[in-house]
């Protein structure tokens, strides 16, 4: 059995950073400025709310954007560690390569109410109707922004967009010019090495860029290292080219390869607790190629047009094997009518087929599968007070081949009495779309041994999902929303979001019909069938403030409320077991401040504390006690063109669970203190 760390083994590099901190605040005779300023960071154009352009003081919505500088000073090395960075965002470590990330509400490693997109391209896997954040990557200082939209952006992007829209937008390519080698490593980043170069293509600019890293293990609660590894990666391009007749081209693509450890508990008839751990082994690899292009016709509208084609491959050994080809093409027009009209409509069209095979404990019912799904949307813009007061009024119609026609309207409404302050608030309509697993996926979830509690009878009972014998229909909610922002002066902003959700038709379970298998054991199978059989209510409030005591020193404290209940409607015990699970799903209570310091000689020091309430209540398995973390990242430049930084996380506790998997059957991990250094050279 292999030991985690002490904490005397990382003490040494902590006092480091806490020593070295000190040091640059006390030779800060000439503080320099904070990168980017808080009119820089009002003024960042949002285009994920509404498919255009537009400042963060204009949005009629909650929006959050993370910043290339947040990420960097972060210290996170993965796009669900940034994301923690955003009011209203759940994201448990559920291990060293796995997360469940959510926006209000419903958090799981496959939450299916949030929609993500990497430069328009959609990384929603309609296999699990989730993200797979392990083979989803990029170079982090490639990011330019992440906009995170939080509630229903459905008349926008469409289904799936039902509690929010994770916009991750990279930099231009004219942006990265020149090279770029990174290379980190420390107790859990076992290794991460990048190269970047950028030059210049007629008359345009391009990029090309690899990554490469191998993460460690985390650890179970009783201290000894899991089957958690993660090794992958990957290698990828931009191009941006002004062509003739105002056309602005952008080409990019992708291909990766990894590979992650898992340990899962399967049901096992012949084992006294009815399982049995077992290594599992996940492959993953894939490509994409994006185009986009975009251009102004001669009356002043705007007119876009992007296609991608996404290939990806998943397998788990024994168990499941997924391929996937999706095509996908977008086209929009965004046009002024008149002094009050700002109007936006767009046709899209996607089709995605899949050939899957089975294993021995996730079977699927139909071996190959397309998906097609045809959409409209129409928004309108209209200006009610001129630099005032505006509506926006839209729907966006959508046929699949699942579920048929779904129409998902918004409405919303924006009041901006100074260039710095503006009320708003809005009601929506979103559907999220059945699975393909929740269609056709057979998986024998766990074995009852004979004689233990629940299990009276001298047989042991295999619960086992099957398809449903009836259509499943698409969850919906309907969404009210109501914000406020303000800019307080050159050096304090505040954001508050208010909002109540109502969801119906929200996917359970209901206990069918129990058989004799007449076996070496024999024993009972209980079968369970995906329904509808549930409905929720979510309110809660979000708040998001940015000061600026000094001018070389930034403050943002957040606050996140939810309060989640979900309810059966039929009373079925399979329901009601899914329920209590969706109810133990989100901590209640998220709160962060971050601390942000520049001093002179180019050095930073950045703190940053969270705290997460339980999740569950005592004596359940889904059970999580609350835990607080704290991060910190001192950087110095020697030169103007090399950065070297030493980064510590969770570092107040030796390990901690931050979420139970309910999905797939993983075994529950704890997360560990970690430290790592990080050199960045541009040349």
């Amino acid at each position: 059995m292999k030991l985690k760390p002490s904490f005397a083994m990382l003490g040494r590099p902590l006092c480091l950073v806490n020593a070295l901190a000190l040091s640059a605040a006390a030779s800060a005779t000439s503080p320099e400025l904070v990168d980017m300023s808080l009119e820089d960071l009002l003024n960042v154009e949002i285009t994920g709310a509404a498919r255009k352009s537009q400042h963060l003081n204009d949005v009629a919505a909650a929006v959050f954007v993370i910043s290339r500088e947040d990420i960097e000073r972060s210290g996170a090395t993965s796009i669900p560690e940034a994301l923690r960075l955003a009011p209203g965002v759940a994201v448990a470590r559920l291990a060293n390569n796995r997360w469940a990330v959510s926006v209000r509400g419903f958090n799981s490693r496959f939450s299916n109410k949030l929609l993500v997109l990497m430069d328009g391209r959609s990384i929603y896997s309609p296999i699990f109707s989730g993200v797979l954040w392990e083979d989803n990557d990029t170079l982090l200082e490639d990011i330019d922004r992440i906009e995170v939209i939080r509630g229903p952006g459905a008349a926008m992007w469409g289904s799936n967009a039902v509690n929010g829209v994770i916009n991750i937008i990279t930099r231009r390519a004219r942006d990265t010019q020149g090279g770029l080698l990174v290379a980190a490593g420390g107790s859990d980043e076992r290794g991460l090495a990048a190269l970047r170069y950028g030059g210049e293509s007629g008359d345009g600019h391009f990029r090309v860029w690899g990554k490469a890293f191998a993460r460690d293990e985390a650890v179970t609660p009783d201290g000894s290292y899991a089957n958690d590894y993660w090794r992958a990666g990957r290698l990828g391009f931009r191009g941006d080219w002004a062509m003739g007749d105002g056309h602005r081209l952008t080409l990019s693509g992708q291909v990766f390869s990894g590979v992650t450890g898992d340990t899962w508990r399967l049901p096992d008839l012949r084992s006294p607790s009815g399982l049995t751990l077992s290594d599992v082994r996940q492959e993953g690899k894939g490509l994409h190629l994006l185009g986009r292009d975009e251009w102004m016709l001669a009356g002043g509208s705007e007119m876009a047009v992007q296609a991608y084609v996404d290939s990806t491959e998943i397998e788990i050994a024994g168990v499941f094997k997924e391929r996937r080809t999706t095509a996908d093409v977008d086209f929009q027009q965004r046009m002024l009518i008149g002094d009050r009209h700002d109007l936006i409509w767009g046709l899209g069209y996607r089709y995605s087929r899949d050939a899957i095979d089975s294993g021995n404990v996730i079977a699927i019912r139909r071996e190959s599968r397309g998906f097609s799904l045809t959409s409209a949307f129409i928004q309108d813009e209209i200006t009610l007070v001129p630099s005032e007061l505006r509506m926006m009024l839209g729907t966006r119609l959508e046929y699949n081949s699942f579920t048929g026609f779904e129409p998902m309207p918004n409405a919303r409404l924006i009041w901006t009495p100074t260039v710095s302050q503006s009320l708003w608030g809005s009601v929506s309509r979103a559907v999220r779309t059945p699975s393909r697993a929740e269609l056709d996926a057979q998986v024998d979830f766990s074995v009852l041994p004979a004689g233990a509690p629940g299990n009276p009878s001298p047989l042991p009972i295999l619960t086992r999902n099957v398809p449903a014998e009836g259509d499943l229909r698409n969850e919906t909610v309907l969404a009210y929303e109501i914000g406020y922002r303000q800019q307080f002066g050159p050096s304090l902003s505040v954001d508050i979001a208010a909002f109540q959700d109502e969801y119906d038709d929200l996917r359970a379970t209901t206990l069918g019909g129990t058989r004799l298998v007449l076996a070496r054991p024999p024993y009972l199978i209980q079968s369970v069938f995906p329904d509808n059989s549930a409905r929720a209510r979510t309110r809660g409030i979000e708040i998001a403030a940015d000061w600026y005591p000094l001018p070389w020193w930034r403050i943002q404290p957040i606050y996140s409320y939810i309060d989640l209940h979900a309810w059966s409607k039929t009373g079925d015990p399979g329901s009601i077991s899914t329920v209590n699970t969706l109810n133990a799903s989100d901590p209640q209570h998220q709160m962060s401040l971050r601390s942000s310091m520049s001093f002179a000689e180019r050095q930073t020091f950045d703190l940053w504390l969270r705290y997460v309430s339980r999740l569950g209540d005592h004596g359940s398995p889904l059970f999580v006690p609350a835990y607080t973390t704290l991060d910190l990242r001192y950087a110095w430049r020697p030169t103007r063109d090399l950065e070297l930084s030493l980064v510590g996380q969770n570092l107040l506790d030796g390990q901690h669970p931050e979420a139970i998997p309910t999905l797939l059957p993983s075994q529950a991990l704890e997360i560990q203190r970690g430290v790592y250094l990080k050199a960045k050279w541009q040349f």
